[in-house]
């Protein structure tokens, strides 16, 4: 069977120190779309969420490491000097249930949550540290959320922070305080003492060492930072056959993707449909290219290993060594939106790469869909995407737009010039908006069109 989903939504991120971002927020809904020509930023917004995703598992040196850049690079840079100090906060809609490492199922008595963590590079001692880190209930009267679920939102009146960074009397971080939210098997809540860990010179989060639901609430918020899933095809190691044991949940390169396939069809198989989620694949991808008709896996029980090939309208077939980069690139994020056990979060870029123009509303109707349904327990599968395509532009909805530009400005008495990553919301009518923060659609097409880096 499959496993009970334990994901929902970021619903805000908001950025100050890191690459290009000054004071940055943005609202997120289900499905969003990041908009703008090439060198605004828009993929330094996947890589904060990466950055987050992975400070949740493991040391800030490796998150570092897993990004693109020296870790120095990573800290906002302007004419003045570099930022030291790199904030990130996030506001999310927990599920109001889920399942621990350990089978122990959890259920969330507050689905709005906000965490913080800032991070530190410091000279005395050398090093990256974590500096502050907070995790507390989002009250009813200060939620500034813009999506609005179609069911009720769980809420919980509790004042204490989950996580907090306790100070010394200097103002340094002393240690980060943990407090337990766990039921016990006789059903009463477990509140022992709260868990301390050092702060002075923390080399990793607070979060990354939570590992059951002891702390139900920090627990289902770990997994959901840690879920999202990059997408970064490489249609080479796409192509290759897979080992039996090959992990089963697609790799961001997609290299696994025989085995994914061969994965979604096993448990999503029935008597009356034995090819179970793949034949929503194959017609998926059968519609964003007419001359293809099937998706077949191949498993090699001699060599012990699965492969797929494509079945093409006249009635042959292709391996996956030969058929193009684009539609693999399609086949492995059908593999994704379509495979009934997705969850959390998918970042992908350029959606529209080898899709033909005539059928990009076809694949924005696509990912738009699979975000739409809310699950049994409040869980959503959630779509970020950035393009700079008119066409993919062209099919989306004003709501669902984030249009990124580059902002330069000059501060103090004009010598220190500094440039920032803007993202603006889509309003109807030139009349409804400020400059900061809207833009109409018109003006939007105009600067995709002409390629221009900002305005």
């Amino acid at each position: 069977m499959y496993s009970e989903k334990a994901s929902s939504l970021i619903t805000r991120i908001e950025i100050d120190g890191f690459k290009t971002f000054k004071e940055f927020s943005a609202d997120l809904q289900p499905f969003v779309a990041v908009v703008g020509a090439n060198a605004t930023g828009k993929s330094n917004l996947f890589d904060a969420l990466k950055f987050l995703s992975r400070l949740a598992q493991v040391d800030v040196r490796q998150a570092m490491q897993e990004l693109r850049g020296e870790p120095e690079e990573l800290f906002r840079h302007t004419s003045a000097g570099m930022q030291k100090v790199m904030k990130f906060a996030i506001e999310v809609l927990l599920p109001t249930r889920g399942v621990d490492d350990f089978g122990a199922s959890f259920e969330t008595q507050s689905q709005r949550l906000r965490y913080e963590i800032d991070v530190e590079m410091r000279d005395q001692p050398h090093g990256i540290f974590v500096c502050h880190e907070e995790c507390r209930v989002i009250q009813a009267k200060n939620d500034r959320m813009v999506f609005l679920p179609s069911k009720k939102i769980s809420r919980s009146s509790r004042k204490q922070p989950y996580l907090e960074t306790e100070q010394d009397i200097q103002g340094r971080p002393r240690v980060f305080t943990i407090r337990q939210d766990g039921v016990a098997e006789s059903g009463a809540s477990k509140r022992g003492n709260p868990l301390q860990l050092p702060a002075a010179e923390a080399s990793r989060s607070a979060l990354s060492t939570i590992a059951t639901s002891e702390f139900r609430h920090l627990y289902a918020l770990k997994k959901l930072i840690a879920r999202p899933q990059f997408l970064e095809i490489n249609p080479a190691e796409a192509r290759k056959a897979n080992d039996r044991f090959e992990n089963k949940r697609l790799k961001s390169d997609a290299s696994n993707l025989a085995a994914s396939l061969s994965e979604i069809q096993r448990l999503s198989a029935s008597e009356n449909r034995p090819m179970g989620a793949l034949a929503d694949i194959s017609a998926d991808l059968s519609m964003l290219i007419p001359q293809v008709k099937g998706i077949r896996v191949l498993d090699d029980a001699k060599n012990r290993e699965y492969a797929f090939d494509v079945e093409v309208r006249d009635g042959a077939s292709f391996s996956s060594r030969v058929i193009s980069d684009g539609t693999i690139r399609l086949l492995a994020l059908l593999a994704v939106i379509d495979d009934p056990d997705r969850q959390g979060i998918l970042c992908f870029e350029e959606p529209e790469n080898g899709v033909h123009e005539g059928r990009i509303p076809d694949l924005i109707n696509l990912l738009r869909d699979a975000t739409q349904e809310q699950g049994p327990y409040g869980d959503y599968f959630q779509v970020l995407m950035n393009t700079h395509s008119p066409a993919v532009m062209s099919a989306l909805k004003a709501e669902e737009i984030l249009f990124a530009d580059m902002v330069r400005s000059f501060v103090g008495d004009g010598a220190v010039a500094q440039t920032r990553t803007r993202m603006r919301r889509i309003v109807p009518e030139k009349t409804l908006f400020d400059d900061e923060h809207h833009l109409y659609r018109e003006k939007v097409d105009e600067i995709l069109r002409n390629r221009a880096g900002g305005i």
